[in-house]
C-alpha cells in the first residue's frame, strides 16, 4: 500500500509513556492519531476509514487491513496485525486523580472481517481525548518514516527526537523503564548501549531525517546515563512534504483566496510579507470557515479599521478573535452533543431498569 505522507501530532504524554509497543502495534496507533488529526483540521476521511463516537463512552473506529502494511511488507496474511491487535488490547492505561481512577486497554472489541478485508475497533473515550491531548507539548513526525522501522526502539527514539535540536539526558534505567525492559542488562549498561541504542541509531541514519549521537555520562567508573545530541539529516526528509512546507512560506495559495488576499492587499495594504508572516492564522481560518466567509469578516471589519491608528494591527487581532469564537463555539457544540449522548445513555439505563423491574 502506498501510504500518503503527513506529519502527525501525537500526545507528548503517549511519547514518554512507558509502553513497550511492537511495531505493528505502533503503526496502529499511528494510524489512530493520525485520523484524529484528519479530524481536529476539519478534512473528509477517505471512504475506507470512518471514526464515530458511541452511546457508550467509546469511538469507533473502522480500517483496512492495509492501513497497517507497508509496501516492504512481506507478510499478507494479517496475522501480524491480528496478534498487534489482541496485544494492544491487553496493553492497560491507567489514570486517576483526586477525583476518579480509570483504567481500559487501549482499544477493545475489535472484529476483523477477513473477507472484506476491513477492521472494525473501539477506543474508550477518555483515551481517546488524552490521544488528543496537546496541552503537555506535542511531537511531530512523519508518517511514512515512522511506519517504516522494523524496530521499535527505532520507533522510540524517532518520536523522542523529531524536531528536537538541544541536547537531552536520560538515565539508562529511566530508558529501561520507559521501554520497559527494566527486568534486562541489569548492571549491564554496555550491553544495553550495544543491542538497544545503536541499532536504533543505525536504522534512524538510514531512515530518518531525524537521528541523534550520543555520549555516555558516568557516576564514578560506571555508566549511568546518556546524553543524547539530535541531528538533522535533510536528505533524509521527504521532498514532497518539505515541499509543501516551504511553499507556505512562498506562497499564499496554500491558505488564502486569490480574492481574500487582493482584499487585504488592497482595502488594508497588507504586504505580501506581511501576509505570510501571519501565515498561521489565515490557515488556521482557511481550515474553519466557508469559502467566501473571510472576506465577508474583513469587509465588515474595514470601517472600524479606518478609525484605528494602526488598521492592520487592528484587522489581525481581529481575526484572532473570530479564530477563537469559532474554536470556543465548535467546543461548546462538541460539549452539548456529548451532553445529549449521556442523556440519552441514562434516559436507555432507565427505561431498562423499569423493564427489568416488571419481572419482579
Amino acid at each position: 500500500m502506498k501510504i500518503n505522507d503527513k506529519e502527525v501530532l501525537q500526545s507528548y504524554i503517549l511519547t514518554t509513556a512507558k509502553y513497550d509497543y511492537s511495531v505493528y502495534e505502533k503503526r496502529i496507533l499511528y494510524r489512530i492519531i493520525e485520523l484524529n488529526q484528519n479530524l481536529l483540521e476539519g478534512k473528509k476521511l477517505n471512504s475506507k476509514y470512518a471514526v464515530n463516537p458511541t452511546l457508550h463512552r467509546s469511538v469507533e473506529y473502522n480500517m483496512p487491513y492495509s492501513a497497517f502494511l507497508t509496501d516492504e511488507d512481506k507478510d499478507k496474511n494479517h496475522k501480524r496485525i491480528k496478534e498487534a491487535f489482541r496485544t494492544l488490547s491487553q496493553k492497560i492505561i491507567e489514570y486517576e486523580d483526586n477525583i476518579v481512577y480509570k483504567c481500559a486497554g487501549i482499544v477493545f472489541n475489535v472484529n476483523l472481517e477477513k473477507r472484506k478485508d476491513t477492521i472494525t475497533f473501539y477506543v474508550a473515550d477518555w483515551i481517546y481525548n488524552a490521544l488528543m491531548d496537546f496541552s503537555k507539548g506535542y511531537r511531530k513526525y512523519e508518517l511514512v518514516t515512522a511506519m517504516s522501522f522494523q524496530s521499535e526502539y527505532s520507533m522510540r527514539f524517532y518520536e523522542l527526537f523529531s524536531n528536537q535540536s538541544k541536547p537531552i539526558n536520560y538515565s539508562i534505567d529511566g530508558l529501561k523503564e520507559m521501554f520497559k525492559i527494566s527486568d534486562k542488562y541489569i548492571g549491564r549498561p554496555a550491553d544495553f548501549i550495544k543491542r538497544v541504542v545503536i541499532p536504533a541509531k543505525k536504522e534512524l541514519d538510514e531512515k530518518s531525517p531525524y537521528t541523534f549521537i550520543y555520549k555516555e555520562l558516568k557516576t564514578g567508573r560506571k555508566i549511568t546515563s546518556l546524553q543524547f545530541i539530535p541531528i538533522y539529516q535533510a536528505d533524509k526528509e521527504n521532498k514532497d512534504l518539505k515541499a509543501k512546507q516551504l511553499g507556505k512560506q512562498t506562497s499564499t495559495r496554500f491558505y488564502l483566496e486569490p480574492t481574500d488576499k487582493e482584499y487585504l492587499m488592497a482595502q488594508y495594504g497588507f504586504t505580501e510579507k506581511e501576509i505570510k508572516n501571519n501565515c498561521d492564522l489565515f490557515e488556521e481560518l482557511y481550515q474553519v470557515l466557508d469559502k467566501g466567509e473571510l472576506i465577508d469578516k474583513l469587509a465588515d471589519l474595514r470601517r472600524f479599521a479606518s478609525e484605528t491608528i494602526n488598521p492592520k494591527g487592528y484587522v489581525i487581532k481581529s481575526l484572532k478573535s473570530l479564530l477563537n469564537d469559532v474554536k470556543t463555539a465548535k467546543e461548546e457544540k462538541k460539549i452539548k452533543a456529548e451532553k445529549t449522548i449521556r442523556e440519552k445513555r441514562t434516559s436507555e439505563s432507565q427505561s431498562l431498569a423499569d423493564v427489568l423491574g416488571n419481572f419482579k
